[in-house]
């Protein structure tokens, strides 16, 4: 079975481990309102991410475009080779590599 952690180190910082995929990002989006930080800067460490498919990567869209909403500064760092090349191959870098917003 694929399993997804989602962990908070510490105010506005958050880290994902396991699969991130149309299995496992059900759990995580449950979870999404968890993510509201004090400083309104939030950064996600994807470095414990072990496989992703287009939906983890549309799930980090999502999460971007609410962040965005509510006026909170988000990124993502420590972003799996495999991922890079799923926001390369989607022209998506702009979106989710930049520190601003869309």
């Amino acid at each position: 079975m694929n399993k997804l952690e989602f962990l908070k180190q510490a105010d506005g910082q958050f880290t994902l481990t396991g699969v991130l995929d149309k299995k496992t990002i059900t759990s995580l989006w449950t979870k999404r309102k968890l993510l509201k930080p004090m400083n309104q800067n939030l950064n996600i460490d994807l470095s414990g991410v072990t496989h992703s498919d287009s939906a983890g990567l549309a799930l980090l869209i999502c999460l971007k475009k609410e962040a965005i909403k509510a006026k909170t500064q988000i990124s993502f760092s420590n972003i799996p080779e495999q991922m890079q090349q799923l926001i390369a191959l989607s022209a998506l870098e702009d979106i989710l590599t930049a520190r601003q917003g869309l």
